[in-house]
């Protein structure tokens, strides 16, 4: 007996299937206790080795996504920024806006949630079998300014476009060359009623042309990014200011 399980156990190894070999002798002796049939003893492994393979799956999208910080709308504090409205959020979690390929936009000023609520967005989207990529708008044209330097710009636009969501934060912080800005606009143009983009930015509609440096670049990129999307329009001041704040005054 002993000879057969451990060709098993090989066999398993072989077979690529860590969850069986894993929980093999646990559910053995279980079911050996409770005279379970031999379809319950399969089912019990497969339903461990689906599981397991599900959570290596959500691992590794959200290790793909890049997002610089773990953040969640559990530890997202509603009650200090009432202009945001918590259902719509809750409602963005269901990620038919992913599946609609329409956009997400947060605009409001610097600390009021929304990088923090693009990430847990885009975390949920991980969960739920989305591919996300997440960068700073200054790290996004950044790269693909590089990807230009070394001809490889056409590699780097289908890898952004076969992503379900591409989340762009910190628009309009900093400002860029005509160059750059123009291959974020290929960007928006190309995922266009193809996939979604959520964007954080400070700086409303109106002032875009900061950013794009014309209001023709500028308009033609509101135009597909609001076609279909939803708008946040987040005020209030700073969470990280009124928080030290509160500190300075214990």
């Amino acid at each position: 007996m002993r000879d057969k399980n451990l060709v098993l156990l090989k066999h398993l190894k072989t077979l690529r299937l860590p969850a069986f070999l894993a929980n093999y002798p646990r559910v053995a002796t279980q079911c050996s206790e409770t005279d379970c049939s031999y379809e319950e003893f399969l089912s019990i492994l497969a339903e461990e080795e689906v599981n397991q393979r599900a959570e290596r799956a959500i691992y590794r999208r959200i290790k793909a996504a890049r997002f610089p910080l773990q953040k969640t709308l559990e530890t997202f504090d509603f009650a200090a920024q009432p202009s945001i409205k918590k259902q719509q959020i809750l409602q963005l979690t269901q990620c038919d806006f992913i599946e609609q390929n329409s956009n997400v936009i947060f605009l409001g000023p610097p600390g009021t949630g929304k990088t923090h609520l693009s990430i847990a967005l885009g975390h949920v989207a991980c969960i739920k079998g989305y591919r996300v990529y997440f960068d700073t708008a200054a790290g996004l044209i950044n790269s693909l300014l590089e990807a230009k330097k070394q001809l490889l710009l056409s590699k780097k636009m289908k890898q952004l476009l076969r992503v379900d969501l591409v989340i762009c934060d910190e628009l309009g912080y900093i400002p860029f060359d005509r160059t750059g800005t123009d291959l974020l606009f290929q960007l928006v143009a190309a995922r266009y009623e193809r996939g979604s983009i959520i964007v954080t930015t400070n700086l409303p509609f109106s002032e875009w042309t900061r950013v794009f440096h014309d209001s023709a670049t500028a308009a033609a990129v509101i135009d597909r990014i609001i076609h279909h999307s939803v708008i946040i329009q987040i005020t209030g001041q700073s969470y990280r200011l009124a928080h030290k704040a509160a500190e300075t005054t214990k």
